[in-house]
């Protein structure tokens, strides 16, 4: 009798806070920014990586787009997606030595896109003073490389990754409707077969690391 009347009054408790529902059930989110790739070693086809460390460290620095949709079923908690793109691009001058009186040189570049998208789940604190919101998201999902490795010839790579991510976030509404907001994220991937044409290179000895963080800003829509 005690235990059913605990499970009774829980059940009472519980029922005004899950049937709390003054708030706005969809957000989008479209941020832009920066982003930082992790990788410090790679596989021995991004010769241009390879060779040249400063270029290898210049290209851990980039641009990104996030999108995320989320659900809010509950005041604090949500379900949804995210995608993102991450962008790197940087070239050097490659002297090629000559048996004559100057050297020749030519361009080297790569040129790199990280894409990924996943479900989300994300826990979101009450909101304070009506205007700020705090929030942590979590992700699993897929994430796919390209780089284009030029040089003397051009090649494009590509592979594919199984993808995990956190982020956390403040959101500033200006109404009921429109806001914008702050992310910091991390991703996490790694690259063990690279594609190039129709074959395939095994590079699990060396894989390609695609973790990075991110620092964006953007647009919130509540609907």
């Amino acid at each position: 009798m005690k235990k059913t009347l605990l499970l009774s009054a829980l059940v009472l408790f519980a029922l005004p806070i899950l049937a709390q529902n003054n708030f706005n059930k969809h957000n989008f989110s479209m941020n832009a920014g920066y982003a930082f790739k992790f990788a410090d070693n790679h596989p021995k086809q991004f010769a241009n990586m390879v060779s040249n460390s400063d270029h290898a460290k210049a290209m851990k620095h980039g641009y990104t787009f996030e999108f995320a949709y989320d659900y809010r079923f509950h005041q604090w908690l949500s379900v949804g997606f995210e995608a993102s793109m991450f962008g790197a691009v940087h070239g050097f001058d490659s002297i090629i030595p000559s048996s004559g009186e100057t050297n020749n040189s030519i361009y080297c570049t790569d040129d790199m896109n990280i894409f990924y998208v996943g479900p989300s789940f994300k826990v979101q604190l009450p909101t304070i003073a009506e205007q700020f919101d705090i929030w942590a998201r979590v992700t699993a999902g897929y994430m796919n490389m390209r780089n284009t490795d030029k040089n003397s010839i051009s090649n494009t790579y590509s592979g594919n990754s199984f993808g995990y991510g956190i982020g956390c976030g403040l959101d500033y509404a200006f109404n009921e409707y429109i806001g914008m907001g702050f992310t910091a994220s991390f991703l996490q991937g790694s690259v063990s077969t690279l594609k190039l044409g129709e074959d395939k290179i095994d590079i699990s000895e060396n894989k390609e690391s695609l973790g990075r963080m991110n620092f964006t800003i953007g647009v919130r829509i509540r609907l």
